[in-house]
């Protein structure tokens, strides 16, 4: 595990994005890219909310923020799983919504 690790799932995501999917055959799958998108979303947020933390910005809400961008990955999770075929996958996602 090092720096190949993070490469490894910026795989996994660009794996899951760019499958090819027939446009109006599969709507369940539509929520299930939001959430995939609102994911990233997030991600680049906890990058924003982590780089005004190590610059010493003043910022009086930033615990709320991460509290916030926190408790929306669980939205995400659950949109994931909701929106895919596979109920291995929902059981899964379940879990790791209610569990984070």
């Amino acid at each position: 595990v090092g720096i190949l690790g993070l490469f490894q799932s910026f795989a996994d995501l660009l794996k899951l994005v760019v499958k090819y999917k027939f446009v109006f055959f599969q709507n369940r799958s539509m929520l299930s890219w939001g959430g995939v998108y609102f994911l990233v979303f997030i991600s680049c947020g906890y990058c924003v909310l982590f780089s005004v933390y190590h610059l010493g910005v003043s910022c009086e809400f930033l615990i709320l923020w991460f509290l916030v961008l926190t408790s929306l990955v669980s939205y995400c999770l659950l949109a994931i799983g909701w929106g895919s075929y596979n109920k291995f996958v929902l059981l899964s996602c379940i879990r790791s919504a209610f569990s984070s």
